[in-house]
């Protein structure tokens, strides 16, 4: 089975806990909208952060132009929001930089799905951030040919699932503020 194959499989059900927790966000008011701004910046900004310092532009070439943080802290600025963030994870190692990256850039793959449902009268820099074409399909090669071994291949799921267990986190510690 390819990686990136098995990076989805071997994370499905962390997935659909992160999907379920931000699916009950109503993005089509200023309040709703708000609130999973800040809940996405809880974990999304501390993992950008550890993948800069853990040397993601070494391992992905065109990491600085996958980043998204500066995008997510311009939209709440915009709302007068600020983010309280989660610790940032730790990430060791090509394999778990690259697990990283691929919750972060699933999310972007997400968002461009969720912002029809946000108003235009709302800041859409973070949801509608643009993807250079095929960065995808780039990715998913990189993945394939990078975690080639199993060891490789278990580091970035463990990875992956750390990362998308921040944004669980995230996602219950808001539910839990409502």
């Amino acid at each position: 089975m390819k990686a990136h194959l098995a990076l989805r499989h071997a994370t499905r059900a962390r997935h659909e806990e992160v999907d379920a927790a931000f699916g009950r966000f109503r993005l089509d008011d200023r309040a709703g909208y708000a609130a999973f701004l800040q809940t996405q910046a809880a974990a999304h900004l501390p993992v950008e952060r550890a993948l800069e310092e853990a040397g993601a532009g070494q391992v992905l070439p065109d990491w600085a132009a996958r980043r998204r943080a500066p995008l997510l802290r311009a939209d709440l600025a915009d709302l007068g929001m600020a983010a309280d963030e989660l610790p940032p994870p730790s990430l060791t190692g090509e394999a778990a930089i690259l697990g990283a990256i691929y919750v972060l850039e699933g999310s972007r793959l997400g968002g461009a799905y969720l912002v029809r449902g946000v108003p235009l009268s709302l800041p859409r820099r973070f949801l509608s951030a643009p993807a250079a074409p095929g960065s995808w399909r780039a990715l998913q090669a990189h993945l394939d040919a990078r975690l080639a071994d199993d060891a490789a291949l278990e580091a970035a799921i463990t990875a992956a699932d750390t990362i998308f267990a921040c944004f669980a986190t995230a996602g219950r510690q808001q539910l839990e503020l409502s």
